[in-house]
């Protein structure tokens, strides 16, 4: 009987698990006599040498590295048609996408996996994170990415769930150009009414003019060092000050019908060679411009009470500017390369809130009105070479890397609502002018060195060392402004007024309307992170088919953050967290059988606080609105890493893998949400928590049973991939944390942590892909599954909101086709074609109620790239 092709990796599995002693012995990896066969005419006896071969279908990057990793390819970037690096890497074992920018490696959250470039570490924008948001880097700068998923000592010792490391466009096999054009439909969105506010004409480009400027007047008052109020100004200088803002142009939302999205970029490629020497050369620039528009219906629960609901309806329009280049020259074993990247990413952004509030009086509901401009932009330059001298071999990387984000006049007006009258609120706290600016700066340089060591019976062992020095400085700082009254009788018509009208300059007065300082003593601070890491590590042959490797990393890093303010008020106490590591890891690769290998990992790692997870400066979310303030007695994370994986190789690019892993974890840190005059997201340190897992995938090429008459020569392609991970928190009989609430130490029982799951960790992720090429032609389809997960612990009378990915399926098509000279390429893709929404929601006495519920709708991209 013969056994169909797409089952034999199953039954090699299921052989293996079963009957491990019918396993070839490590003898066979030997030399062995062969016997030929009987016939009537027996020829002379002889032996033949059989030189046993293994592993010819392992792809390099699996057969030359011992860890446990995924590999994202050229080809499969192609193939998915994903637009950032963000999207393209969940379609990887084990990979989940959250707010569609940050990559959770294994469930784990983003502080505990780590992205590089080139092997560089990069500054994040974003207040929030440590990690860069990956949906900033567009897919066509990539060559690739790797994934690896066990702790190897060449890369930071900060690794939870994983690394990953991008891989930009380097030497061209062959010149070419690339123009491409595209644009894009949302069932949300596009042609329906959004909110907007008039701007400014040049906002379409993502670049701030002069009008979001902080203004001369409010600058002058600044750099006095006083607080900006009655008590140090005097009434004629405040109404100046207050007069000088900005007031039509950024307050006023309107409501119009949304535009299709655009995106257009050139991509370039040239390689020459000058005399010995070739000289590689790659420019990237794209400008992207898109709408969303989200209605959010939200309710906060406390002590098993809607304490608030209402619905937020915000639109925004995001527009992107990316440019990359790369120079790189090599001469014999020689290379040296410069690599440039920046990318903007502003977010102009319109909503408006209506809802009820128990804090309110009987028969009132509120509104809240906000407008708001986001710049993001991230700046690296990098410099890396490769050498060999007399065997070995060196590689070295220097890189310096800055990131901002600007976001002035951020602006909240709240009203309340009574019999359907809308009038102004100026006793609420959601009236705001904030402006916020953070700078975060990296500074890096690194060298590897290799030394391969020849012994005896053709077996060598791979000596490897290097070093890395890093500095990482964050400066964050926030100024909020609030127009206080009305001081004096003031008509009810002036109240229910528009904005524009209600803070012109005939009511600012002090009569009336007075500017008012809000900023707090721990409202700005600065962050340090310096770390110099050395390590050693070797990889050798302990037989043909067994490979080891093991290495120290040595850590030593001191961690800054100190709140200020320029009032001279006492800030809370500065953070320092000072220590070093010694991080081993150990890996061991076996191919015991053809195509078919096994490895076990072991390895430390720790994860340290984020900056803004230690200053107890405040920050409102602008995605959710939600209040983040940081605990300045968090502690580093320590894991214990196992892991194991059984692989088998059926055919070129095709192949079938099972791994489990195991992870131990020492003072995990989590988000809470705690109540105290209000609700806030803290964070804690809760004692222990472990954490277990199966990772399954397969990926098979096939050719269907019947042939299509337009699909005669297609080549069939099916990938699909699991991963479950069970988590638990556990808090032992007498281990203490340190509240998040008034920051004592406390018995950890306190908080029900013993039994709970890990915060950000779901329990199953799947992902999908079925697809075929041809010469001209691709199709692939896409299923990705996400479980539920805790997105914010709940403690006290406050619920945990639980987050519900849910299933996104995506569907990529293009067509090559050439008109005279010039090739072209049309491309169409259907993304979350399930609409399937965005669901968060807490669980209480009351049932389930939604803490951040909105339509995401189906999107339709279409583009036309011109090759040359």
């Amino acid at each position: 009987m013969t056994i169909p092709a797409r089952l034999r990796p199953i039954l090699w599995l299921t052989s293996v698990l079963a009957a491990p002693a019918l396993l070839p012995s490590l003898a066979s990896a030997q030399t062995t006599p062969s016997e030929p066969a009987s016939t009537s005419e027996e020829p002379p006896e002889q032996e033949v040498e059989v030189v046993v071969v293994r592993g010819r279908f392992i792809p390099e990057p699996q057969r030359v590295t011992s860890e446990v990793a995924n590999f994202l390819s050229a080809a499969d970037l192609a193939r998915t048609g994903d637009d950032t690096a963000a999207s393209a890497l969940t379609r990887l074992t084990g990979l989940s996408v959250v707010s569609g920018r940050f990559v959770y490696v294994r469930g784990l959250g983003d502080r505990y996996s780590s992205a590089l470039l080139n092997g560089s570490p990069l500054p994040s924008p974003e207040p929030l994170r440590r990690q860069v948001p990956l949906d900033l880097f567009p897919s066509n700068i990539l060559n690739g990415a790797t994934v690896q998923k066990t702790f190897s000592p060449n890369y930071p010792g900060e690794f939870g769930g994983g690394i990953i490391d991008l891989r930009t466009l380097k030497t061209p096999n062959e010149n070419f150009l690339t123009v491409k054009a595209g644009t894009g439909f949302n069932s949300e969105t596009t042609f329906k009414r959004g909110l907007v506010y008039e701007g400014h004409k040049m906002d379409w480009t993502g670049i701030d003019t002069d009008l979001r400027r902080l203004p001369q007047p409010v600058r002058d008052a600044v750099s006095t060092g006083r607080r900006i109020n009655d008590t140090n100004f005097t009434p004629r200088q405040l109404e100046f000050i207050g007069e000088s803002f900005i007031n039509a142009p950024l307050t006023v939302i309107q409501s119009e019908r949304t535009r299709p999205d655009f995106e257009a970029e050139v991509t370039a490629g040239r390689s020459l060679d000058v005399k010995d020497v070739t000289v590689g050369l790659v420019g990237v620039f794209g400008y992207k411009s898109g709408f969303k528009t989200q209605e959010a219906f939200r309710q906060d629960v406390v002590s098993d009470t809607i304490e608030a609901e209402g619905t937020n309806l915000s639109s925004t329009w995001d527009i992107v500017l990316n440019g990359f280049g790369s120079a790189s020259a090599s001469w014999g074993d020689n290379r040296i390369g410069v690599t440039g990247l920046l990318v903007r990413s502003t977010s102009k952004k319109a909503q408006v809130e209506v809802g009820t509030d128990t804090n309110l009086p009987t028969g009132q509901s509120y509104r809240t009105e906000g407008t708001a401009w986001y710049e993001r932009e991230l700046a690296s330059a990098q410099v890396s070479g490769e050498h060999n001298f007399g065997g070995v071999e060196l590689q070295w990387r220097g890189s310096i890397g800055q990131s901002t984000r600007k976001a002035p006049y951020e602006r909240d007006i709240s009203y309340t609502v009574v019999n359907g009258i809308t009038a102004f609120n100026g006793a609420s706290l959601g009236n705001a002018i904030r402006f916020s600016e953070l700078k975060d700066q990296v500074a890096s340089f690194g060298f590897d060195a290799k030394y391969v060591l020849k012994l005896a019976a053709g077996r060598e062992i791979e000596l490897t060392a290097g070093g890395v020095t890093a500095s990482t400085d964050r400066n964050y700082e926030l100024l909020s402004f609030a127009f206080t009254g009305p001081r004096g009788p003031t008509s009810q018509n002036v109240l229910r007024s528009r904005v524009d009208f209600l803070f012109s300059p005939d009511n600012i007065d002090p009569a009336r309307f007075v500017i008012s300082e809000q900023t707090g003593k721990d409202d700005a601070y600065v962050g340090k992170l310096d770390n110099t890491a050395f390590y050693l590590a070797s990889a050798f042959e302990l037989t043909s088919f067994i490979r080891a490797s093991a290495g120290l990393r040595y850590e030593d890093a001191t961690q800054k953050v100190r709140t200020t303010n320029r009032f001279g008020d006492t800030p809370t106490a500065p953070v320092e967290i000072a220590n070093d590591y010694i991080l081993p890891a150990a890996t061991l690769t076996w191919n015991f059988a053809d195509e078919l290998q096994m490895r076990l990992g072991y390895s430390r790692t720790i994860a340290r606080p984020q900056f803004r997870e230690l200053a107890f400066t405040p920050y409102i979310d602008p995605e959710s609105n939600r209040i983040y303030q940081g605990n300045p007695f968090l502690k580093d994370s320590e894991f214990e890493n196992y892991d194991a994986r059984l692989e088998y190789y059926f055919g070129r690019g095709q192949f079938v893998t099972a791994g489990a892993f195991y992870k131990k974890i020492d003072n995990p840190i989590e988000e809470v949400i705690v109540r105290l005059e209000r609700s806030y997201t803290r964070f804690i340190n809760a004692p222990e928590a472990t954490l277990y897992g199966l990772e399954l995938e397969y990926r098979a090429n096939f050719e269907l049973p019947f042939k299509l008459p337009v699909l005669q020569d297609a080549k069939w392609n099916f990938a699909a991939n699991y991963t479950y991970t069970h988590s638990e928190v556990t808090a032992p009989a007498g281990s203490n944390v340190i509240s998040p609430i008034d920051f004592r130490s406390i018995s950890a029982a306190q908080f029900g942590l013993d039994g709970s799951e890990l915060q950000g960790t779901p329990k199953n992720i799947a992902n999908l892909q079925l697809g075929y090429e041809t010469d001209d032609q691709q199709l692939t389809l896409l299923v990705g599954w996400v479980d539920e997960r805790i997105a914010r612990r709940g403690l006290g009378s406050v619920p945990s909101v639980i987050e519900q990915p849910g299933t996104n399926v995506d569907l990529v098509y293009k067509r090559d086709f050439t008109i005279g000279k010039t090739d072209y390429t049309f491309g169409i893709s259907g993304r979350n074609l399930l609409a399937e929404d965005n669901q968060e929601f807490q669980m209480s006495k009351l049932g389930r109620t939604e803490a951040n519920t909105y339509k995401r709708g189906r999107s339709i991209s279409i583009s036309l790239t011109l090759r040359r």
